[in-house]
């Protein structure tokens, strides 16, 4: 007798997701807790773009998990269901990272085909435009992680300038919405284009318990089917969530990975035992997404922590000096923004008698 078939082997094993996608970070849903506040700021920055006229330009800046991403999408996509006139478009800088990047991915979103290389970005940033002009749109270029544009010596950031004098230079309207985790973001930026970024800043503080409680509540509906989650589950996703920052991505691929880990049991339902099990899990996942999108530099920035348990600034940057051309300035825009990850931490320590100034203390931040 041939050996059974090892899909049909898991049929009627226990099933408790109705449709998981809504646990997964690109998810927008149509209703976002908490958050009412900060998408009423952004719709009243963008609304003017859908009546022809030029938006306000936004940076939005909040810790990891705090719905500053979803937020945003969220409010695209309903300005693109309230007016044709807008063209939204959504550039994640760690996947874009460069001048040229980011405006040929724009291109692409606006439908025009770009060759990957060859083709100087002022000659991209023109069709661009062009484009624009012919179908009278204005485009609302979302920068998510719009820090990372500053990571280099390239003058990347460039880029923001390119965007924000397109009336001047081209003759069409860009408004442009940054992301960041970094509070002192506009502080590092050019005085000529942190004048036009900053004309509206919305803050995200972190979520609390309770808010965590009613994210992970409001997506649950959507992901599990009725009867399939146990009274524990949420309070002890959101509880490990809250400990972790408010971060509330976590919180949600936790309860997801609670629901593999019932289906492997082939449970009927996600009991506390099972969400126990997906926290490690989950957090590694975040984890190696933020890895995944770090730069050379800073992947040996944590590389080094790791390896030593400990290490002050003055030896990290002696270190890196060995290996890469960075500044001082540069290297310390790095450890800032993986303290901001939660993939290291940097304690201040007053340095002996005979030396002046402060020094920073680096260490590793395991998941927990």
């Amino acid at each position: 007798m041939p050996p059974q078939n090892v899909f049909r082997g898991l049929c009627g094993e226990g099933g408790v997701f109705k449709d998981e996608r809504a646990l997964q970070p690109e998810f927008i849903p149509d209703v976002l807790p908490h958050r009412d506040v900060q998408i009423r700021e952004l719709a009243l920055a963008l609304k003017p773009a859908a009546e022809g006229r030029k938006p306000e330009n936004v940076v939005i800046v909040g810790p990891p998990g705090t719905g500053k991403t979803a937020t945003a999408r969220f409010v695209l996509k309903q300005l693109s269901e309230y007016s044709s006139k807008v063209a939204p478009l959504y550039v994640n800088c760690w996947e874009f990272s460069t001048r040229h990047a980011v405006l040929s991915q724009v291109c692409s979103l606006l439908g025009v085909f770009m060759p990957r290389r060859g083709i100087a970005a002022d000659e991209i940033f023109a069709r661009c435009a062009e484009v624009m002009r012919k179908e009278k749109k204005i485009a609302i270029v979302v920068l998510d992680e719009v820090d990372r544009l500053l990571a280099g010596r390239n003058d990347e950031e460039k880029v923001l300038y390119d965007l924000l004098r397109a009336g001047e230079t081209h003759g069409v309207v860009f408004g442009v919405v940054g992301i960041t985790n970094s509070e002192d973001f506009l502080c590092k930026l050019d005085n000529r284009i942190r004048s036009s970024l900053s004309q509206r800043e919305v803050p995200f503080a972190r979520y609390s318990p309770a808010q965590l409680k009613d994210i992970l509540g409001e997506r649950s509906k959507l992901a599990f089917i009725d009867g399939a989650l146990s009274g524990d589950a949420i309070p002890l996703c959101a509880a490990h969530a809250a400990k972790n920052g408010g971060d509330a991505r976590l919180g949600l691929l936790a309860l997801w990975k609670a629901g593999k880990a019932a289906e492997a049991d082939g449970a009927s339902r996600v009991e506390a035992g099972h969400c126990k099990k997906a926290f490690s899990a989950a957090q590694a996942l975040v984890r190696e997404e933020r890895l995944a999108g770090l730069c050379d530099v800073e992947k040996r920035i944590v590389a080094i922590a790791e390896e030593k348990g400990e290490v002050t600034s003055g030896e990290l940057y002696s270190l890196l000096a060995a290996e890469f051309s960075e500044t001082d300035r540069t290297i310390r825009n790095y450890i800032e923004r993986l303290e901001a990850l939660k993939l290291i931490s940097a304690e201040e320590r007053p340095r002996g008698k005979d030396q002046k100034g402060n020094t920073r203390i680096i260490r590793p931040l395991p998941p927990r």
